[in-house]
């Protein structure tokens, strides 16, 4: 069974991150682009890569950034069934992926966004994606009792040792 306590802090970290993510998207879909001078510089810091930092991008990717975090949380405290599961599954899935890419990125592979993104990727984004990606993972999705739609696990079979019977079977006569 995971700790409940430990449950819900992993569920109010990783939804925490969602929801900055997202209001960074907000912050840029106003048209500003700090930390970078312009639009452009700020889309190869970030994606590594030229992209449209224009509302209609980056408003809905923070509507989905704020919907994954109140799913995370709500899942983290027991709540949304199912629906949250599988969203709390989505979002540890989707970081360890996108942290394994970032290592591959930071090894060399890809064409070479620049060195602003490179170390950006390097120390920031695959760092926060594997360890928010793990302890969504391992706090939110794992469990003994139950797989990611929310269905029982078969039980583990009973172990008992044969020296030890229950007192209600002792009437009964043992081989030996």
């Amino acid at each position: 069974m995971v700790d409940i306590n430990a449950r819900r802090r992993a569920g109010q970290a990783v939804a925490g991150l969602l929801a900055a993510d997202g209001l960074a998207h907000v912050y840029w879909a106003t048209g500003l682009t700090w930390p970078a001078p312009d639009q452009r510089a700020l889309s190869l810091a970030v994606i590594g890569a030229v992209v449209s930092f224009a509302p209609r991008v980056v408003v809905p990717l923070a509507l989905v950034l704020f919907g994954a975090a109140t799913a995370v949380l709500a899942g983290a405290y027991g709540r949304g069934g199912w629906v949250t599961r599988l969203v709390s599954f989505g979002v540890a899935a989707g970081l360890l992926v996108r942290g394994l890419v970032g290592l591959a990125w930071a090894l060399g592979a890809g064409d070479g966004a620049g060195p602003v993104f490179y170390w950006l990727n390097l120390l920031l984004y695959t760092p926060l994606c594997l360890g928010f990606g793990w302890l969504a993972a391992t706090r939110l999705v794992a469990s003994r009792t139950r797989n990611v739609l929310g269905l029982p696990l078969a039980p583990a079979p009973a172990r008992v040792h044969p020296d030890r019977v229950d007192p209600l079977l002792e009437e009964f006569p043992r081989d030996r």
